[in-house]
């Protein structure tokens, strides 16, 4: 994903109901005191609801990252195919299995 080009559309009302900014830095994203301390002016610094990972070699080391040392709760499945495709590791919790099959259905509802 290119979160310039991402940003540029929602700036141009072709993504709607939300607010896109980016990239940004990890700590950027979710730290205002980073964000702050840096200068960066945005409006979801410090205050992110959803991380965008490049590739899923990216987005599986902070997903790891986030269960194993800060034990999140988590759920993940792909979007942009013509249904949400549920995606889980070998080592996921039973609860985090669970909580993706349950976030695909919720989300097919969508489609």
């Amino acid at each position: 994903l290119d979160a310039a080009l991402l940003s540029k559309m929602n700036q141009r009302d072709q993504i709607l109901n939300c607010i896109v900014d980016g990239p940004l830095a990890f700590d950027n994203a979710i730290s205002f005191e980073s964000a702050r301390h840096k200068e960066i002016k945005s409006e979801v610094a410090g205050d992110t609801d959803l991380l965008l990972m490049p590739d899923i070699e990216v987005g599986n080391v902070l997903y790891k990252t986030l269960v194993f040392f800060a034990r999140a709760k988590v759920a993940s499945m792909i979007v942009g195919a013509a249904a949400p495709i549920v995606l889980t590791s070998r080592s996921d919790s039973e609860q985090a299995k669970f909580d993706s099959i349950l976030l695909a259905a919720v989300t097919a509802g969508d489609h």
